[in-house]
């Protein structure tokens, strides 16, 4: 769903569908002192609070979820001292949710970001001699070493994805060969 097309609405009839993987990029903030002001924003510009996440079902087939947006794994001490606790943790935590979370510590660079989702699932979808497909842990490692041995820049990820970077600080590392842009993604839960 793209846009104002990603409502909570469509987002509770999509999951009906039992999908593997559900993908949400967009803006979250996460408030560790009270989750009840801790969103996702939807395509429409409105808040979804993050306590209705919760509520979600049909999560026990998603494999993995993926919070490509800043800071989705960050958490804080917050009052019954769950410092790991962030937007990531409201879809794991029993059967009915998602195993595994793949979400992010920091403000990430969108171009860089679709690219490295875009080579995380081609990654996912490989195949060994023997017909094994990796598990998420390998095939975001091998995303990861890709871009530390990338000759890429900023530059080329924008020419590559059809955009133009707007407002970019200007003391970022040019260069797709830094943590900056390969290492924000942490796998939480299962690695399977």
């Amino acid at each position: 769903m793209l846009d104002q097309d990603f409502t909570q609405a469509n987002l509770t009839t999509a999951l009906l569908d039992k999908p593997n993987i559900l993908h949400i990029a967009t803006h979250g903030a996460f408030v560790p002192t009270d989750p009840r002001s801790s969103y996702l924003v939807l395509g429409d510009g409105t808040s979804m609070p993050i306590s209705d996440v919760q509520y979600l079902r049909n999560l026990s087939n998603i494999h993995l979820v993926v919070l490509s947006a800043c800071e989705t794994a960050l958490g804080g001490r917050d009052r019954n001292g769950l410092e790991i606790a962030g937007i990531s943790s409201y879809f794991l935590g029993d059967p009915s949710k998602a195993k595994a979370v793949l979400a992010s510590l920091w403000k990430v660079n969108d171009p860089a970001t679709s690219l490295l989702m875009a080579d995380f699932y081609q990654q996912l979808n490989q195949t060994d001699p023997e017909g094994r497909k990796p598990t998420k842990a390998q095939a975001m490692q091998a995303v990861q070493l890709e871009f530390i041995r990338s000759q890429q820049t900023l530059e080329d990820v924008g020419k590559r994805a059809g955009i133009r970077v707007v407002g970019e600080p200007q003391n970022r590392p040019q260069s797709l060969s830094h943590p900056y842009y390969w290492a924000p993604f942490v796998l939480i839960g299962n690695s399977l």
